[in-house]
């Protein structure tokens, strides 16, 4: 770990994006290597160095670490073999382009057969767009789709004004759930929750 006094204050720039690069990436403004290299151009600022980020290195190399250390949570598959059992389908809505996500999703052992990237609807979440077109391609009415999510304004209210079941998985039990926005503290607790099981 370094030693730079300023190190954890760069990594939580680059990590949560304050300035934003990321939503002008999926808002059409940058393209994926421009907002990833603004990320990484904000940190070095935080920590005083000269020079520009290498493409190579911030681009491919960083890609390549990160890809190889994908992984999901351990309440997920549980979670989506209880719905297969159940019959009911299930997909992921992205603010990521949907090939990007699927090889995500397949390379942890994960494949969906609804992937809704904003390639497909053209506008990221919290845009009713993106939960409206997942409905769709799950064959489900809006009112009986559930969403689950971990961002509250992208998905919990996203989901909540487009007429679907919101529902936040808040697993440090920091969040602050809108009105009719539901929370969980793990996955394992989805298939309890009686309001969305129970006709």
């Amino acid at each position: 770990m370094s030693s730079h006094p300023a190190f954890d204050v760069a990594a939580e720039a680059f990590v949560h994006d304050p300035k934003n690069f990321y939503n002008a990436y999926i808002n059409g403004k940058m393209s994926f290597a421009e907002q990833r290299l603004a990320r990484v151009g904000d940190a070095m600022r935080i920590l005083e160095l000269d020079g520009q980020p290498a493409e190579e290195l911030w681009v491919v190399g960083y890609e390549d670490v990160v890809s190889s250390n994908w992984a999901p949570f351990e309440d997920v598959s549980p979670l989506l073999q209880a719905l297969q059992a159940r019959g009911i389908p299930y997909g992921a809505a992205t603010n990521n382009v949907t090939d990007y996500q699927r090889l995500k999703l397949e390379q942890v052992g994960l494949a969906f057969d609804v992937v809704i990237g904003t390639d497909v609807t053209g506008k990221p979440k919290p845009d009713a767009s993106m939960f409206l077109e997942g409905a769709r391609q799950l064959g489900s009415r809006i009112e009986n789709t559930l969403m689950i999510g971990d961002d509250v304004i992208n998905d919990g209210l996203g989901a909540r004004d487009a007429g679907l079941i919101s529902l936040l998985v808040d697993r440090q039990d920091t969040l602050h759930a809108p009105d009719q926005v539901l929370t969980v503290g793990s996955l394992d607790d989805v298939m309890q929750l009686p309001r969305l099981w129970s006709s």
